[in-house]
């Protein structure tokens, strides 16, 4: 079956159509990140580290969208975080997100309400007992981001395609990827844990794509 790429918003629509299955038990071993300069970003000693600060308004967005059969959905996560950097060169950085603000763009009024309530839920992303996810970036190699990515306490490290920009002390970047939500717990609705019907499936893969400007 071709898989097809889940809006974290087309959960709810799904799942309202779907039986009263319950998502099967996931252990998952609590990590930590720590934001470290990887071996293949060198610092010189005589280069001078520079924190910056991500900027609070629409110019640093994260975006999530993903699709099911026949549905496509979009929606936003504010976000906060700084970021160091030398003269020409992204070194690490911690981006965090505050789950709690998990907004559905393309629905209104009371399905609006539902979706995002169910997207904050227990059998979700649990936004009571994991109010917030982080991306710790360990450095950037002109290509692509070298970070670790927790949910629910779970930390995986990946690697993000980027472009970034450094000027005058100020950075300015875009990243684009994709995860599977599985991997950090999250297996409502998969197909991979629980026998659906093909319709009732929701797409293991989330999509996100986030803007940033950081400056001093």
């Amino acid at each position: 079956m071709k898989k097809i790429i889940l809006s974290v918003t087309a959960v709810y629509l799904l799942s309202a159509c779907g039986g009263s299955e319950q998502p099967a038990t996931v252990t998952q071993e609590d990590t930590k990140t720590e934001i470290s300069k990887p071996e293949n970003t060198p610092v010189k000693k005589d280069d001078k580290t520079t924190l910056l600060t991500v900027s609070k308004d629409s110019s640093s967005v994260l975006t999530w969208t993903g699709s099911a059969v026949g549905k496509e959905h979009y929606g936003t996560v504010d976000y906060k975080g700084s970021l160091n950097i030398t003269e020409s060169n992204l070194i690490s950085g911690e981006l965090i997100f505050d789950m709690m603000t998990i907004s559905s763009k393309d629905l209104e009024g009371e399905w609006k309400e539902k979706l995002d309530g169910h997207l904050m839920a227990s059998d979700f992303f649990n936004v009571d007992s994991f109010p917030t996810a982080k991306l710790a970036i360990n450095g950037y190699d002109g290509t692509n981001l070298n970070a670790d990515l927790t949910i629910k306490e779970v930390t995986k490290t990946i690697s993000v395609p980027a472009s970034v920009t450094i000027k005058d002390g100020n950075l300015e970047g875009s990243a684009e990827f994709a995860i599977n939500r599985t991997d950090y717990g999250v297996v409502y609705g998969s197909g991979n844990f629980f026998d659906l019907a093909k319709d009732k499936v929701i797409s293991d893969d989330i999509k996100f794509k986030f803007l940033i400007k950081a400056g001093k």
